[in-house]
């Protein structure tokens, strides 16, 4: 664990422009939550994975991805069949007062894909985008730098927490503590001090390279700024055409 959430690579998906992904996702994710057919959705994820799979980008983060979300899925769509009782007129089984109908059933499906197609749709970009790429994306959007810096710290929040809680079990075991839980409250301690070092050692080093020095009529410079591939151009018109024509199914009624 690095601290950031993208795994490093050099697939189609990590070298397509930020802004082309971000668009993608964003397509993705208002697609899944508008149209709930459940062929549609069980598509996407197919779709998604075969991204994922021919971007070549490790399994293992994929598969933390899967560990993480399909469970909650699972979960959220177990206690909906629970409490979608009455809902229904097709009954598929009944166990003393629960009843199962195949519309309940259809709902939990929908909403336990919606959530995986939503979760892997913004994975796309984390986990091929890398914080070089995030804040050229963001500089060539106008964003300032210290603002780009500070949104790719807070997206990798919880991978920078997780090492730095690593870091402080490992201070205590080679000091011989003992695992209790006020030692646990304490390494929790540690881990947040550890975190707020870092952020002020980031500050520090942006000031020394004059990060805030675009203001005005003088504009900070990127060495490797973004620009627009024709893959990028083609990847961006292949994904809107898509869209057009899933709006257009759903418009229609199909």
């Amino acid at each position: 664990m690095n601290g950031r959430l993208c795994t490093p690579g050099d697939g189609w998906l990590h070298r397509l422009d930020t802004r082309v992904k971000v668009l993608i996702s964003i397509l993705l994710v208002v697609l899944c939550a508008w149209w709930g057919n459940w062929i549609f959705l069980a598509a996407v994820l197919v779709l998604e994975q075969l991204m994922f799979l021919a971007d070549r980008t490790p399994a293992r983060s994929v598969g933390s991805v899967w560990a993480a979300f399909a469970p909650l899925a699972a979960l959220i769509a177990i206690i909906m069949a629970l409490c979608l009782n009455d809902y229904g007129d097709t009954t598929l089984w009944r166990l003393g007062w629960w009843r199962v109908s195949a519309q309940s059933l259809t709902l939990c499906g929908v909403v336990a894909l919606r959530i995986l197609d939503i979760v892997f749709a913004l994975m796309l970009t984390v986990l091929t985008t890398s914080r070089r790429d995030w804040i050229c994306a963001l500089s060539a959007l106008r964003v300032p730098y210290p603002a780009a810096s500070r949104f790719v710290d807070r997206l990798n929040w919880l991978p920078r927490w997780r090492r730095a809680v690593r870091e402080a079990r490992r201070r205590q075991d080679v000091r011989g503590v003992r695992p209790t839980p006020l030692s646990r409250l304490r390494r929790w301690a540690i881990a947040r001090d550890l975190m707020g070092r870092y952020d002020d050692h980031v500050v520090i080093a942006e000031r020394l390279r004059g990060v805030y020095i675009d203001r005005g009529s003088a504009r900070r410079t990127l060495m490797r700024p973004a620009h627009m591939r024709l893959a990028d151009w083609l990847a961006l018109f292949v994904a809107v055409a898509l869209a057009a024509g899933v709006v257009a199914m759903i418009v229609l009624g199909w």
